[in-house]
């Protein structure tokens, strides 16, 4: 009976400082992968570009391949007054082609 106190502590206690360990790793892992899955979303939309430019160049890119659907699909989607002077230049230019 001298070694059932203490293989029961030492029980209790292994597997308080399991649970601490999982508990610690299950929840430091999802803080860091949201900031990390935010980073690389920032990354991307800034290499990118904004989303009319991006909608812009493949509206000029589907109107030199003769897709004119597709090319105004595109054109549909921009938003004007996000576009710099030179964009909307293009922008005006494809859509009078269309016209």
């Amino acid at each position: 009976m001298d070694t059932f106190l203490p293989r029961e502590i030492y029980l209790i206690i292994g597997i308080a400082i399991f649970c601490l360990i999982v508990f610690l790793l299950f929840f430091s892992d999802h803080s860091m992968e949201k900031k990390k899955i935010n980073e690389s979303q920032k990354k991307i939309c800034n290499e990118l570009g904004k989303d009319s430019s991006i909608n812009l160049n493949l509206a000029i890119t589907y109107s030199e391949m003769n897709q004119i659907d597709k090319a105004k699909e595109f054109l549909e989607k921009i938003k004007i007054d996000e576009l710099e002077d030179k964009e909307k230049d293009a922008y005006y230019s494809i859509a009078n082609k269309f016209n």
